[in-house]
């Protein structure tokens, strides 16, 4: 009988070698030789990348300490006490309107549990963002409401059970790490002290210790030392290479693709070594960088239709938003990384005035009025945010200026409404004489700038396009 067993045995174990080996092994494909192909891939590959550079790029300034950006640790939240100002670099286009609770989570060991207390008395969200910057969950005042409640994070990897009934809500990522911004609406300088009282009450936790355990211990990370001077080259390959390790099970939608950029090395964990291309090949991948990366500001430049100078930008959301349009989503990045759903918040960017002319603070005043039945319809509230200009042309940040005003939004203090119910902002860099104008005056800069409308909450005739904003002119008096 034993004889019998181990005949079975070994003929079984035979059978499923000739299974393993009947099925099409995944290899580790060879660079190209062919420069023309290398360009393409290259160009294709650091389109669909974009964001995860970028996204590196954030999560390495406010994660590591040595960082000037250092907010703190994953797994950690981190509350702005001041509202966002010109000090502020850590990302592009920032919200100076709600204090941010931002931070990053790690899913690898197991899910953590985000909690938040009743918020009645103000508008407040938490944009829950993968790696390729979809935003693939809401907690807050329009998708969960005003109750508190604990929502369940989980990771694509985790095999545990999920007791679905001790949560008001479970998201499951594509990606382990994610990017969660919490955004709590600050009414005023005299409302922060509200503000920090409701930050101070949000709670993140692993699975574990929300059930009353110990936490599972998580495995250390090897960073790659961030030199964004690698990301025009072919050595972004290996930041690249770095978060798809954190991307595994890669989505159905990406596989095709992944397999065509092996061939200029990008695979999950792959190491990148500039010795296993030809010269011919690696002069190819610059030159196919080089293009991406025109494609992606061309796009950024023109994002969206023009409506009075206005772009009025749709181009943030879940995957299925973008739906496989890796140039949109990259120039979304480049825009403003992290924006919200249109739905959430709407976000009309002007770059020029309504003759088509660059806004420029060293050559011309400027304003905006806006008649009673134009001012931004929101939900919740609007505003208005002037930022400079960086290399790009696209990007940039808040400006200093003599009296630390940012933006205008629904709630500032001491805002001049004519007769009519109108108002007018007034944009230059002096000082408007009159009481009334300088009431409504927003700061610019000796040099180029744009500004960012932000409608948090845009009612219908903003979501189809029947409202129209009023474009930025001129003031030549």
């Amino acid at each position: 009988m034993s004889k019998q067993i181990n005949r079975f045995l070994i003929i079984s174990l035979r059978c499923l070698i000739g299974f393993l080996f009947s099925c099409e092994p995944v290899q580790k494909a060879t660079i190209t030789d062919d420069p023309t192909e290398a360009k393409e891939i290259a160009k294709e590959a650091y389109i669909f990348s974009y964001p995860l550079l970028m996204g590196y790029q954030a999560q390495f300034y406010t994660t590591m300490p040595q960082s000037p950006g250092y907010r703190g640790p994953l797994n950690k939240i981190s509350n702005d006490t001041i509202p966002a100002d010109h000090t502020r670099k850590d990302v592009v286009s920032m919200n100076g309107d709600t204090p941010y609770s931002a931070f990053g989570i790690d899913l690898r060991a197991e899910p953590l549990v985000l909690s938040v207390p009743d918020i009645e008395d103000r508008y407040y969200v938490f944009q829950c963002v993968d790696l390729f910057t979809h935003n693939f969950a809401y907690i807050g005042t329009r998708t969960t409401g005003t109750e508190g409640g604990d929502y369940l994070f989980i990771g694509p990897s985790y095999q545990g059970e999920i007791p679905k009934d001790k949560f008001s809500g479970v998201f499951h990522s594509e990606s382990q790490f994610v990017t969660i911004i919490g955004r709590t609406q600050l009414k005023g300088k005299d409302d922060l002290s509200n503000v920090l009282a409701i930050q101070k009450q949000y709670k993140l936790q692993p699975l574990s210790v929300f059930q009353g355990f110990e936490p599972k211990p998580s495995s250390d990370l090897n960073w790659i030392p961030l030199n964004p001077e690698e990301f025009s080259d072919a050595r972004f390959v290996k930041y690249v290479n770095f978060y798809l390790t954190m991307i595994e099970p890669l989505h159905q939608e990406d596989s095709a693709s992944l397999n065509r950029f092996r061939k200029i090395g990008i695979e999950p964990g792959g190491k990148f070594d500039s010795t296993n291309y030809s010269p011919e090949v690696l002069n190819s991948i610059h030159e196919g960088i080089k293009e991406a990366q025109n494609a992606i500001k061309n796009k950024a430049e023109n994002i969206a239709g023009k409506v009075n100078g206005w772009s009025m930008m749709n181009a943030f959301g879940p995957r299925e938003f973008f739906n496989q349009d890796w140039l949109l989503r990259a120039a979304a990045v480049m825009v403003g990384i992290y924006g919200n759903d249109k739905i959430e918040a709407f976000y009309p960017i002007a770059h020029v005035d309504m003759d088509g002319d660059i806004l420029d603070g060293s050559k011309v005043n400027y304003k905006i009025h806006f008649n009673k039945d134009q001012i931004p319809p929101a939900k919740y509230f609007w505003s208005l945010t002037l930022y400079n200009k960086q290399a790009d042309g696209v990007g940039g940040y808040m400006v200093e200026n003599e009296i630390d005003r940012y933006l205008i939004n629904s709630t500032t203090e001491g805002l001049y409404f004519d007769k009519e119910g109108g108002l007018t902002i007034y944009i230059q860099k002096e000082a408007p004489d009159s009481a009334n104008e300088k009431s409504n005056w927003l700061p610019a800069p000796n040099e180029p700038f744009y500004l960012m409308m932000r409608i948090y909450g845009p009612e219908e005739v903003a979501m189809n396009g029947s409202w129209e904003p009023p474009g930025v002119s001129k003031n030549i008096e």
